[in-house]
């Protein structure tokens, strides 16, 4: 999984986003990674290395998501827009809270 491939989440279908949800479960399973968080972007990383090619992979979940919600209400912004079809495997989960 490389960054260009993330990078395109946006303009991609909704098998595409499944496949890139189960590689990067198949890469915190395969090589568990020391996963930071990153204050500033609100977000999850980890880096790898393979064939001599270094990789950065950033992503969100539920706390990440929950990051940048409450960001947004201490900046006093009282709508979020979350499209469902990017965060639906985390919908039951940040309904709850």
């Amino acid at each position: 999984m490389r960054i260009r491939e993330i990078a395109a989440v946006l303009q991609i279908s909704r098998e595409k986003r499944e496949e890139l949800r189960e590689a990067l479960e198949a890469l915190l399973k395969e090589r568990s990674p020391s996963v930071f968080f990153s204050h500033e972007l609100c977000a999850k990383y980890f880096t790898y290395q393979q064939d001599g090619q270094a990789h950065f992979v950033l992503f969100d979940d539920t706390d990440t998501i929950r990051c940048k919600l409450n960001l947004g209400k201490k900046m006093a912004f009282p709508y979020a827009f979350l499209l469902c079809s990017e965060v639906e495997d985390l919908l039951e989960e940040l309904r709850r809270n």
